[in-house]
């Protein structure tokens, strides 16, 4: 088996660079519309045999706290797709996860409580994303395998702030100048904004750990 992992940010994937192999091949889609679906395509056309979604996710679950580790049972949009049965419960045991749930595939960056609140109530998904799902359709329609493993960063509680969403380029990297430059015409946002940063930290954190446990043996499947 050859693994294909799809994330959305450049950080997120980075994680994964120290043991990509013949059995483990990474790519960082971005957040344009359709990238999550081009990169698993183009992962699928390099040869890849399995595919999976890696990363940070908004938590919906109000219960649920930031560096919490998700096993995907499912994901959740204008169908429901299921991972792969067996694979997800040895991913579960290789890397210690601390749940199986859905995830909910959203557009957006869910940015507010009330939002994530509305999609919890909506899909009862555990989490949201915006990768999984097209990930998942991939996987469906070339009948690969499909698994999903999240790693909560904003809670359900938490604001994300407009200066951090601005401060993100279409391909996923951190733009400095204009976070900078949103704190300091923005200070009311500050708080929000150094909340995330620390709910961030926590879930790279665990998303390393993550990494270190699973990706040596392509997450069970080499």
């Amino acid at each position: 088996m050859r693994l294909g992992v799809v994330t959305g940010l450049p950080m997120e994937s980075r994680v994964l660079l120290p043991y990509c192999s013949a059995h483990l091949l990474v790519r960082a889609a971005g957040l344009m519309p359709g990238a999550a679906r081009r990169a698993a395509e183009h992962l699928i056309a390099e040869g890849a045999t399995a595919l999976m979604s890696f990363g940070l996710a908004g938590g919906l679950d109000p219960t649920a706290a930031a560096g919490t580790a998700l096993v995907a049972s499912e994901v959740r949009g204008d169908t429901w797709l299921a991972t792969d049965g067996i694979w997800r419960d040895r991913i579960a045991d290789l890397v210690t996860a601390d749940f199986f749930g859905a995830i909910a595939d959203t557009p957006v960056v869910l940015v507010n409580p009330d939002l994530k609140a509305f999609a919890f109530e909506r899909t009862s998904a555990a989490v949201a994303d915006m990768e999984s799902y097209a990930v998942a359709q991939v996987a469906a329609e070339r009948r690969v395998p499909f698994a999903a493993l999240r790693v909560i960063a904003d809670t359900a509680d938490d604001v994300v702030p407009p200066i951090a969403l601005k401060a993100v380029s279409p391909d996923g990297r951190p733009l400095i100048g204009k976070a900078i430059l949103g704190a300091l015409m923005n200070p009311t946002q500050l708080p929000d904004l150094i909340r995330l940063g620390q709910r961030t930290s926590v879930a790279m954190k665990r998303l390393e750990t993550l990494a270190r446990l699973g990706a040596p043996t392509a997450f069970g499947l080499a």
